[in-house]
């Protein structure tokens, strides 16, 4: 049985429900002239895992990349067969200060400094003073041709081959954390090396977001892979519970994105 779209609304938790309409209408349309259909935006995995979990219920297959292995944002495709190809470019952006590094968020304000949404942009992987990012292919040459600076630094941006270049991977830095509870308090804390106070306030303050929405609920239990930001820190990944100390406090490995 065909989900109807008030349900696929409701079923796909995500701040912006037009968006996620739309989604549903190109699902729609896919159907309706039997060929892919792309979104034209990528979503995080609270977005695109429960559309994927819903194929069953839906007239067409559902298929998601974001040119990396372990991408997190990836664009959606719906098709009647397999789909072999995504309207996605892969951008290599090279920091042309020795004396300035970059960070994450330079590159990603840089781009959006152009008055391009962050939806139009997939991941980010940063390697030395060059960051790599997955663009929706028709902002490609607007970037290339207008990014020729980040902050004071001067950069270059060029275009990948991604059937013939080697593809970079995401670096994770392992975390072993003992924490009280899988309370997004505890976890924050932990993570931040703050105390549960600190943690509480930035939980309060908007700063925390849970599988990329915001959460304010500190009694929030964190599960297995769930992914938390913690804006101005870093971004983490719970992989799982390991065990408990004599005290009964929590083993917990996490990853944190590099």
């Amino acid at each position: 049985m065909v989900i109807n779209k008030k349900e696929f609304i409701d079923r796909v938790e995500f701040e912006d429900k037009n968006l996620i309409s739309n989604v549903y209408d190109k699902i729609m349309l896919c159907k309706k002239i039997n060929n892919v259909v792309y979104t034209e935006e990528f979503y995080p995995p609270n977005v695109w895992n429960p559309i994927e979990n819903l194929a069953s219920h839906l007239p067409v297959n559902i298929y998601s990349s974001g040119v990396f292995e372990e991408a997190e944002r990836r664009m959606l495709a719906f098709a009647p067969d397999e789909v072999w190809y995504y309207p996605i470019d892969l951008l290599k952006i090279e920091n042309g200060s020795k004396f300035l590094p970059l960070r994450h968020k330079d590159y990603m304000g840089g781009i959006m400094s152009l008055g391009i949404k962050r939806h139009k942009l997939g991941d980010f992987i940063l390697k030395d003073d060059v960051c790599y990012v997955a663009v929706c292919d028709s902002l490609s040459d607007y970037i290339i041709n207008n990014l020729t600076s980040i902050g004071r630094n001067p950069c270059k941006v060029s275009k990948l081959d991604l059937f013939t270049e080697k593809l970079p991977d995401y670096d994770f830095q392992d975390m072993n954390v003992i924490i009280t509870s899988l309370r997004i308090d505890s976890v924050v804390a932990a993570l931040a090396n703050l105390s549960r106070s600190k943690g509480e306030e930035l939980i309060q303050s908007g700063k925390v977001l849970l599988d990329y929405l915001i959460v304010k609920d500190k009694a929030k239990v964190v599960k297995p892979n769930s992914v938390i930001t913690i804006r101005g820190i870093g971004k983490f990944k719970f992989i799982c519970h390991v065990g408990e100390t004599n005290r009964g406090r929590i083993k917990a490995i996490f990853k944190k994105f590099s």
